[in-house]
């Protein structure tokens, strides 16, 4: 039990550091494309300002011809542009970095390793992301990832959790138990060591505890729904019309919760978007 003793903080000063040191872990790739993007508008702008420049101020050697601009020009607006473009990756990068190691000092001085987000139990996930975090797990191809998972939250295949109807729902007597079934599998391999998530592992994998508002709930709650309905088509047609017929009785009703509660959770994810 000591691999999951509690810290000092609070479940809601706990949440808010490990939110904190998630946040600091974006997608670097995805970063580095947008900001290629901000760079390549750089440069058309650029160059476009830079023709009308010439046009308008350079000297033509034929009246009433356009001026030609200078390559120098259009191969210096390019490096400036990527210039600006890595350069704004780079101060991303460096902020990134030295927030994701302030939230760490912040975690260890609570008594907390901020490499290890599960070692002291569970409690700091709220039940949407660990479901759609063993959804994923359900998906996993490849051993080294199916291992991080299951080693890092507790998951393994044969826990109470199943797809095509959920088994589960958030906030419900299932799944404390569930929670209460990872925790002791994390215990009974708490001689084992625990995988190791800095800032790349986290860039790549979104595994620590994340900041839960309305919109993010919906997020996760979409994903395990529509996995879910995902494994009730194949398993049961895509006509769900039908499913009263092909559905074994006593899954009918949760197949049916799942497809409503999906499309209830998309159209309220498409009216956030609207508005937003």
């Amino acid at each position: 039990m000591e691999r999951l003793e509690t810290s000092g903080l609070e479940i809601s000063e706990e949440r808010v550091a490990w939110e904190g040191l998630a946040s600091s872990c974006d997608s670097p790739l995805r970063r580095l494309v947008a900001f290629l993007l901000v760079g390549f508008t750089a440069f058309i702008t650029l160059t476009t300002a830079v023709v009308l420049f010439y046009n308008l101020f350079g000297d033509r050697a034929i009246y009433g011809q356009g001026v030609q601009v200078p390559q120098e020009a259009f191969y210096g607006t390019m490096i400036f542009s990527l210039a600006l473009a890595l350069g704004a990756f780079g101060v991303w990068l460096l902020r990134s970095l030295r927030s994701h190691a302030a939230f760490s000092r912040i975690l260890r001085q609570a008594g907390l390793d901020p490499h290890h987000p599960t070692v002291s139990g569970l409690r700091a996930y709220s039940d949407e992301q660990l479901l759609a975090l063993r959804s994923r797990y359900e998906k996993l191809n490849g051993e080294k990832p199916r291992e991080l998972f299951a080693r890092t939250f507790g998951f393994h295949e044969d826990d109470s959790f199943s797809l095509g109807p959920l088994s589960v729902r958030p906030e419900t007597f299932e799944m404390g138990s569930l929670r209460v079934e990872w925790e002791t599998n994390l215990i009974l391999r708490s001689g084992e060591d625990l995988p190791t998530i800095r800032w790349w592992t986290e860039s790549r994998r979104n595994i620590l505890p994340r900041r839960l508002d309305g919109t993010k709930k919906l997020v996760y709650a979409s994903r395990y729904t529509n996995d879910s309905v995902r494994e009730l088509k194949r398993r049961y047609g895509y006509r769900t019309e039908r499913w009263h017929v092909t559905v074994p009785e006593g899954k009918l009703w949760d197949a049916v919760r799942d497809f409503e509660e999906h499309r209830r959770i998309q159209a309220a994810l498409g009216r956030k978007s609207r508005v937003g």
